[in-house]
């Protein structure tokens, strides 16, 4: 792939950080997701796309819109409070414990179910570069661990928000199979489950483009 100028690359960010947002409102403004989720599972497909774009990097055939507007965007800070199962302990007993850890953070309330959505974070103390963000596991389940990366990857390009394809990663396979719920008498969709991180994801990006890219963030209007 060709790489785009300066402001052609910049313009592209723009559009790709519209785009984000947009899907990420759809996600979160579901009056009642265990009721719609087709809707969900499209809103899933529609933000995992758009951070694909922006920050997907092969070192060759494809270039993310970040690195051709600024080569240093991997070192950058960004939000990250991955989903860690605490380690097996042995109690006085001797038994051992193990937590299993759901990907889920969702509200119930009179008539509705919708997930709770990340409102930001001010301090550094939770921040690390973009690589880390973006390639150490957001979630370990106690069994199986998953980045930001195997989900965005295996949604954006398996699940049809690019094209579909049964062949996906052993990773994403697991965590597809791990954790599953029923909300309303209904079994939570898994690819709608695993949509909240996306979600997170999606607005922890937002996030740092705002913050290190603010051009882009003021001038989505």
């Amino acid at each position: 792939m060709k790489p785009l100028d300066q402001a052609g690359a910049t313009h592209k960010l723009r559009v790709e950080e519209h785009r984000l947002k947009g899907a990420l409102d759809r996600f979160y403004n579901h009056e009642d997701f265990s009721r719609n989720q087709t809707g969900l599972e499209a809103a899933v497909l529609e933000i995992a796309t758009p951070i694909r774009v922006i920050v997907h990097d092969t070192g060759g055939s494809s270039v993310s819109l970040l690195n051709q507007v600024d080569s240093g965007y991997l070192d950058k800070l960004i939000h990250f409070a991955p989903l860690i199962a605490p380690p097996s302990r042995i109690l006085p007993s001797g038994q051992r414990t193990m937590t299993s850890v759901i990907p889920i953070n969702v509200s119930f309330g009179v008539g509705k179910t919708v997930f709770i959505r990340y409102k930001g974070c001010k301090g550094t103390e939770k921040k690390v570069p973009l690589a880390e963000w973006w390639n150490a596991p957001c979630w370990d389940s106690g069994s199986n661990q998953i980045s930001n990366k195997d989900i965005v990857l295996a949604i954006a390009n398996k699940e049809g928000g690019a094209h579909v394809d049964g062949d996906v990663s052993a990773k994403y396979t697991s965590a597809k199979d791990q954790g599953k719920i029923i909300v309303g008498g209904r079994p939570v969709n898994d690819v709608v489950r695993l949509g909240n991180l996306v979600g997170i994801a999606g607005d922890e990006l937002l996030e740092y483009l705002a913050d290190h890219f603010p051009a882009v963030a003021e001038q989505r209007e």
